[in-house]
């Protein structure tokens, strides 16, 4: 169990910050072929680098037993992983909407074949693991319900070039009076999985892919 000292001390490690009020998103996100990123399709999130960079994202088993499962990148560029849907903090359920750049959205994976651990297989940012001296993502977290109680569930995708590639951060503007964590999403090697933690030196750069164009990709889980 965590002391209020440890995580004191564990939160040096990033950049406290202090949120501003939402303000009106200005570009959507794009997929690999330009178009526009909506709610209520599914899509697929892969590593924009081909090669080492590896491939898609997948659920495993987490470092402290198996549930939570936590968000593992697969090791090959012929592995596109399982598909998501994101909910951004202003989505209405009656209407596709578009999704933007730079605002708050939970990111969740949509799949039948992972049928153990009853959480929700939503991101969020778990406790700081004092052993590994991480922030890792993992899931369990909340759709919606913006506020001081969910804060770890929301990220931002932000474009970093021309080319549709995309890096993911956690930085939730869901709470004018929060303070809280604000760091790019990475990738963890060190243990026997690709993990996704929080990084503030190496951001994970990706592209995203509407599911049914991912045909050259498999749909693969570690589980």
């Amino acid at each position: 169990m965590k002391t209020a000292s440890s995580l004191a001390i564990s939160f040096l490690f990033l950049a406290f910050i202090s949120k501003p009020l939402l303000v009106a998103p200005e570009q959507p996100l794009v997929d690999i072929r330009g178009n526009e990123v909506r709610t209520g399709t599914a899509y697929q999130i892969v590593s924009a680098i081909r090669g080492a960079g590896g491939g898609g994202l997948t659920l495993g088993e987490g470092r402290n037993g198996l549930c939570p499962l936590d968000v593992l990148q697969l090791g090959s560029d012929l592995m596109w992983g399982l598909p998501f849907l994101f909910s951004p903090v202003n989505n209405t359920v009656d209407k596709q909407d578009y999704v933007y750049e730079s605002t708050d959205l939970n990111i969740i994976f949509v799949t039948s074949q992972i049928r153990i651990c009853g959480e929700p297989k939503v991101w969020k940012v778990d406790n700081y693991d004092e052993s590994k001296g991480q922030w890792f993502i993992t899931t369990n977290g909340v759709v919606g319900n913006p506020g001081t109680q969910t804060l770890e569930s929301w990220f931002k995708f932000e474009k970093v070039d021309g080319n549709n590639t995309y890096k993911i951060k956690y930085c939730p503007s869901v709470c004018e009076s929060c303070v809280s964590l604000c760091s790019d999403v990475g990738i963890y090697y060190g243990d026997v999985y690709r993990r996704l933690a929080l990084s503030k030196t190496r951001p994970f750069l990706v592209n995203i892919y509407k599911a049914e164009d991912a045909s050259n990709g498999k749909i693969v889980s570690v589980i």
